[in-house]
């Protein structure tokens, strides 16, 4: 295949760690915070969303983020430190990142219900 774009990229990654997850409720719990982790984004902002989900011990999710983004470790403590263009850029690829994480778990979700 020729080249891929950014968001063919994540989507990529997104899926391939969704796939990863296994089904039942540690999947269950994940979905749910991946979910809501785009519009917590959106009302709180980046570093304030990542801080909840250290606290809420997400670190599951955090990785895949990180993975996602091809941002490597260092996601939380990059976003309280970014300069504001750069903590912007940050915001945008990470709310691309988490709706691609979102969409696969929608639906990883809706093929587990289609095949009870």
């Amino acid at each position: 295949m020729g080249i891929r774009t950014k968001e063919q990229q994540m989507a990529q990654a997104a899926f391939e760690r969704v796939r990863g997850r296994s089904s039942g409720l540690e999947f269950e719990v994940y979905s749910s915070f991946a979910l809501a982790f785009p519009s917590l984004v959106h009302s709180c902002g980046l570093a304030q969303a990542l801080a909840f989900a250290q606290a809420k011990g997400r670190a599951d999710y955090l990785s895949d983020l990180e993975n996602v983004l091809g941002e490597g470790e260092g996601l939380c403590k990059r976003s309280r430190e970014a300069e504001l263009m750069e903590y912007m850029r940050l915001s945008r690829r990470a709310l691309a990142a988490s709706s691609w994480i979102k969409r696969y778990c929608q639906a990883k979700d809706c093929q587990t219900e289609g095949g009870d």
